[in-house]
Parts: structure tokens; sequence; C-alpha cells
């Protein structure tokens, strides 16, 4: 959590250090809402400082909530997942001009501060591990690690400010036995600030 405070601090340090000495450059903010693999919510938001037409970097947050059902022909059992990262990312911003109406595609990578709530019930299996009032069982992992973040998707520009694009953040934490890859899908509505 420390190297990462530290990551994000040099980073937002750098970009302001360049701001002053290059007024091409732009803050941006986004936001929006999407699902995860599992159907559950999930959302997103950034801050970002374009530092060439093809490349921006920036403060991201994800979250979201999903809840995945399974049988194994005994018992059933549902599974809850909350997730909340933190992280720093750099975008790569393809056929990017954000002066004409046209597609443009993205590609991303970062560092990430995650914490995970995982949590498995049955009300028939008894084995998990804590026994629940009514029967059945259940089992759970909680705590925060480090991860990467990959980001890749598609986006449009108005000849404005504004820009769309549906973005594909995959999360990868490290040292969860219980939870993998999180694949999520999001589509979110941007605003950069112009420079006077």
């Amino acid at each position: 959590m420390k190297k990462l405070i530290t990551l994000v601090g040099m980073l937002f340090f750098y970009l302001t250090a360049v701001g002053q000495n290059n007024q091409d450059e732009t803050f941006g903010i986004r936001g929006g809402l999407g699902t995860d693999i599992s159907g559950g919510l999930a959302y997103g938001l950034g801050f970002n400082y374009r530092l060439q037409p093809s490349m921006e970097m920036g403060l991201v947050i994800f979250g979201g909530k999903s809840t995945e059902t399974s049988d194994n022909g005994f018992n059933t059992y549902v599974e809850t997942t909350k997730v909340f990262v933190l992280g720093a990312q750099a975008n790569w911003l393809f056929n990017h001009y954000p002066d004409q109406a046209k597609l443009f595609f993205i590609a991303g990578t970062g560092l990430a501060f995650i914490n995970a709530d995982w949590e498995e019930r049955s009300d028939t299996d008894t084995s998990l591990g804590t026994p629940l009032p009514n029967g059945g069982s259940m089992q759970s992992e909680s705590g925060s690690t480090g991860g990467v973040i990959f980001d890749i998707g598609l986006g449009h520009t108005f000849k404005s400010p504004f820009d769309l694009r549906f973005e594909v953040p995959i999360i990868v934490p490290f040292g969860y036995e219980n939870i993998g890859v999180i694949p999520t899908f999001i589509f979110t509505a941007g605003y950069r600030f112009a420079k006077k």
C-alpha cells in the first residue's frame, strides 16, 4: 500500500512539473458503469493527464460486486465477491484526434491496490467451515493486495472536449487463493479541460 501511494504521488508530482512547461497537455476526468463477467455491477472513475496526443496517464478507480451460483448435483453454492481497485495507469491512444469525430483504440496497463471480500455459502453443505444458524456453512477471505491492470477499448471523439469509450479493464490481483483474474466491461464518458 505504501509503495502504491508513493507511486501515485510521484506520478502526480511528475505530471504537475511537466504540465508547467508544456501548455499543450490537458487534464481529463471520466466515469461510467458496466458489469463483470458474472453479470454483477461495476463502476469506473478516472483522472488523467494527456502527455501527448497518443498517451495519457492518471489515477483510476474501479469497483464492483458480483454473485455467482453453482451446483455440484448435491449442494448449491453462492459466491459473492466485492472488489475495490485504486491504480495508476498509462493508456496509449491509437488514431486519437480530439478535434475530429472518429473512432480510436485504447491499450493500457498499470499498477493497483486491490481490496477484495470473497464469500461462499451453502445452505446444505456443512463442510465449508463456519456453520450457519439455519444449517449449512460458509467460508470467506478478505484483505488487500497489489496487482496489475490491463486495459483495452474502443472510443469515439466528437470534435469537442467530450469522448465516449467502451473499455475492458482486466484486473489481476496477487496473493488471493479464491479470486483470480477479474475482467470488467465498462462504458464511460469523459471530459478534457483545455488549457487557456
